[in-house]
């Protein structure tokens, strides 16, 4: 399958609660992270020192006695890693990425020959 077919609009995949027009954070993993929305690896395992965050509607809840579901927005964190956000996100291109100037600020260049390699460009 080409590339730019998977990007094509599928009813199954884009009507999903966490697709909008949201950008991809990058940002510095804090350690409060728990869990990639991805692949669901704990980020504790492998400590990134950065992570991808994407603000998608959270569903924690419906109201009592309704069919009404309770959501907001709020932060998802993903590995920088493509295969992990693509599946959730087929549109999702890693030189699409966001960098907050405080975190583009404080990187060096062994920080940015890393980010390069894996497609990202601060």
């Amino acid at each position: 399958m080409d590339d730019r077919e998977s990007r094509h609009y599928d009813p199954k995949i884009h009507r999903k609660l966490h697709q909008n027009a949201n950008p991809f954070v990058l940002r510095t993993y804090d350690g409060r992270m728990k869990n990639c929305r991805g692949c669901g690896a704990a980020f504790k395992d492998v400590r990134p020192q950065f992570v991808i965050a994407h603000q998608e509607l959270y569903v924690y809840g419906r109201l009592k006695n309704s069919k009404r579901i309770l959501t907001m927005q709020r932060d998802m964190f993903y590995h920088c890693d493509p295969d992990c956000i693509q599946p959730r996100h087929p549109y999702f291109d890693m030189c699409n990425i966001v960098t907050n100037p405080a975190v583009t600020r404080h990187l060096d260049e062994s920080d940015i020959e890393h980010l390069h390699s894996l497609g990202i460009f601060p």
